[in-house]
């Protein structure tokens, strides 16, 4: 193995040693330490125990690997700004946009790598923090210089039931705090200069989108941009939402099959020049380069990128091209210089797509060796083998990571896919003419609308809430494990009696274990109900969901203004932790003006059905509805009354001035304030928990009143004064609570 893959060999090693140092959470300097160690004893062998020296140099690149991921993650030292990211702290920033800008429906993030900040002294710090904009701008560019005050929240790495850690993803990116500006007015900015190679490669870009603006329509230029460059601020949610519906999203990222279709592209352009095959390869890798460029670097493009230039490379030096080894040796490279792309989901799938490929589809296209020059194998069965077993392959990843698979994704990829690649085709010809002569770019243009009208047409057939969606619960690394080891097995067996017999041996096991499993979980999810409870500004957000669906409601007791959008900063990372993809209703206790424009957004964002409100913020909720664009889909608007106990909807009831949610035997009231309006529940509805929504101070009396009320637990958005009792909860310092109403109680996870 160690001479025939060699590139794979030593990728076992780096793979190891990040997940070692994500595991063990050692000190960088151990790591390192033990990487010059294993190096210099690799060295003293090479000469004469040559095995035992490459398996040494493997371990010191395991070493290696575990070191530089330790330094970039978690082993960050002493003056890094997650030292010094505190939101009561008012700073002098000084740094240097370090990444593409991205652009938002209504902000702009910008990733910027400081140099110093300033408080009561100057520190020189290392790290990035993320500035949020509270509008969309391009006035950032990547390597500008930027001064600015402002506060430095802490990025906090949390655990949602979908799996997905926003914090964590952060810190992967290198980003440690977020500072929340309105405009950008607030920043001082040096421009990298207009001569610069990122101004002249954003110039190329816009120059390429203002093309597909002047010869398509709307929606095919938005889309044209993404299947070329992966230029996706301009395309519609709902043509968004259809391509993730119908399992073709990936069409949109930028990937392998975009940077060989413009190598050949390219390449076909270049044959009358006869070019020699050094000075040919030299005019590739600078495509190459500046179509990275142009795609904003992204993680996608620059796997596809490094491939090709790989292949390039090794017909230029007439070496065997072994796939095994290029994937491997560009998965290494990846590693060596971010090795915390090993978590990212676009680089596991990448990957894990590209092998499955390389392993399966020979084994499968021996079974048709007789009709290989057919037209019907090259153009039917091929196709429709590469994508059922790009799709059985991904399928896995997919569900552990988003726990939903489109159930249509291969008959979609299979009607799409090769349009998409037409489609991309015809967009280089636009260029190219438009180009030439601006009349002939209306002519290529008008062509290619028809084309693209059909992907959309066909989005709207595959895509959708008509398409059936597998929803998974949070799948479990073993069951990960599992299922691409019976994958291996299958694919063996289409030539192995053996492991035919092991892989029908394997499904069996794991068909049983399934519905076992299914079983179980689904008598638990019948029986189960959550609130999930976080901090707002000034009061708090319950999200409260049903069977451990992506559906739910959301309770909102107390929430003030903010000069950053509370839905986009707060609620909306909340929800997606969550998994939460649907809100049927809003119910608003208390709110001031400039927040409830927050809230409306969010309800046009998950296109609320209903939204309940106190009936002093009705006037003010409708205003600002009626002024939304979007107005002809507004929700209905309905008032929370006060005063006896009322029914508000199935499980809700307002009691005075709090609301009551009713599950079982367990009961939930939300108080806007600091004092409960009614008497606590009665002994039939024992126990139960309290929610004050606004900062409390509760004096050992009061407590010991609720208590004896038969309130079992008390949770409050921010306590004043210390309690010991461990059935006080204050979100301010836990971050995120979930209560579990059960048949005997309430069950509190803090999280």
């Amino acid at each position: 193995m160690i001479r025939r893959y060699p590139s794979l060999f030593l990728l076992c090693f780096v793979v190891s040693g990040v997940a070692a140092a994500e595991l063990s959470r050692y000190p960088s300097w151990l790591f390192l330490l033990a990487a010059i160690v294993m190096f210099v004893l690799g060295v003293l062998g090479v000469s004469r125990y040559r095995t035992f020296a490459a398996v040494v140099f493997g371990l010191a690149f395991f070493c290696f690997s575990g070191f530089h991921y330790a330094l970039e993650v978690y082993d960050t030292g002493p003056n890094h700004i997650s030292r010094f990211a505190r939101s009561d702290q008012m700073y002098h920033i000084f740094g240097r946009v370090s990444d593409w800008p991205e652009l938002k429906s209504s902000r702009t993030e910008v990733k910027v790598a400081l140099d110093s900040i300033i408080s009561d002294r100057t520190y020189q710090v290392s790290g990035a923090i993320m500035l949020r904009v509270g509008d969309t701008t391009t006035a950032l560019q990547r390597n500008d210089r930027v001064e600015l005050f402002g506060r430095i929240y802490p990025v906090v790495s949390r655990s949602g039931t979908d799996g997905f850690d926003y914090g964590r993803y952060l810190h992967l990116r290198g980003i440690f705090g977020v500072v929340y500006l309105p405009s950008l007015l607030h920043v001082r900015s040096d421009h990298s200069g207009s001569h610069g190679l990122f101004r002249q490669v954003d110039q190329l870009r816009r120059s390429i989108t203002g093309s597909f603006a002047r010869n398509l329509t709307p929606a095919s230029a938005a889309v044209a941009s993404g299947f070329l460059i992966g230029e996706t601020r301009n395309i519609s949610p709902e043509i968004y939402s259809r391509f993730r519906d119908s399992g073709t999203l990936h069409l949109l990222a930028v990937s392998g099959s975009n940077v060989a279709i413009v190598l050949l592209f390219i390449a076909y352009i270049l044959r009358p020049f006869s070019l020699r095959r050094g000075r040919r390869a030299i005019v590739l890798f600078g495509v190459i380069f500046l179509f990275a460029a142009l795609s904003y670097g992204d993680s996608s493009v620059t796997r596809a990128s490094i491939m090709a230039s790989l292949v390039i490379l090794a017909g230029l030096l007439e070496r065997k091209i072994d796939l095994n080894n290029i994937i491997a040796a560009t998965a290494l490279v990846i590693l060596l210089f971010d090795p915390a792309q090993l978590f990212d989901v676009g680089f596991q799938l990448s990957f894990v797509t590209a092998w499955g490929l390389i392993f399966i589809v020979p084994r499968l296209g021996r079974l048709f060796a007789p009709i290989h020059r057919r037209p019907v194998y090259r153009y039917a069965i091929f196709p429709l083998m590469i994508s059922l077993v790009a799709q059985i392959c991904s399928a896995p990843l997919v569900a552990y990571h988003f726990q939903r698979v489109p159930l249509v994704s291969v008959v979609a990829n299979l009607a799409i896919v090769p349009l998409v690649s037409l489609a991309v085709i015809g967009i280089l010809i636009l260029l190219v003419a438009d180009l030439i002569l601006p009349s002939l770019g209306l002519l290529v243009g008008s062509l290619l609308n028809v084309l693209m009208k059909s992907i959309l047409w066909l989005l709207d057939i595959f895509g959708g809430d008509h398409v059936p969606v597998l929803q998974l619960s949070d799948w479990p690394v073993g069951w990960l494990l599992a299922i691409y080891a019976l994958i291996f097995l299958i694919a063996l067996a289409i030539r192995s009696r053996a492991a035919r017999r092991a892989a029908i041996f394997a499904s069996l096991i794991m068909a049983n274990f399934a519905l076992v499993s299914g079983i179980v979980s689904a008598f638990e999810v019948r029986h189960s109900r959550s609130v999930h409870l976080f901090g707002l500004p000034g009061g708090v957000g319950a999200v409260v969901r049903h069977f451990d669906s992506n559906e739910a409601d959301l309770v909102i007791t107390d929430i003030h203004r903010k000069e950053w959008e509370i839905d986009e900063v707060v609620v909306v990372p909340a929800l997606r932790n969550l998994g939460i993809d649907r809100l049927h209703q809003i119910i608003l206790m208390r709110a001031d003006y400039g927040a409830i424009d927050d809230i409306v957004r969010l309800v046009a964002t998950y296109q609320v059905e209903t939204l309940f409100v106190a009936a002093f913020l009705e006037n003010s909720a409708r205003d600002l509805i009626d002024r939304r664009p979007d107005s002809g889909k507004a929700p209905s608007v309905k008032i929370l009354v006060g005063g006896a106990p009322e029914p508000v909807l199935d499980g809700y009831c307002m009691s005075g001035s709090d609301l009551l949610l009713s599950f079982g035997s367990g009961r939930i009231r939300f108080v806007s304030g600091c004092q409960p309006d009614e008497e606590p529940p009665d002994s039939q509805q024992i126990p139960s928990a309290v929610v004050f929504g606004n900062r409390c101070s509760l004096p050992d009396d009061q407590i010991q009143l609720l208590f004896a009320a038969g309130y079992a637990q008390i949770v409050c958005a921010r306590l004043d004064g210390f309690q010991s009792d461990s059935r006080i909860f204050d979100l301010s310092g836990l971050g995120n609570l979930t209560l579990f109403p059960t048949v005997s109680g309430i069950t509190v996870c803090a999280e």
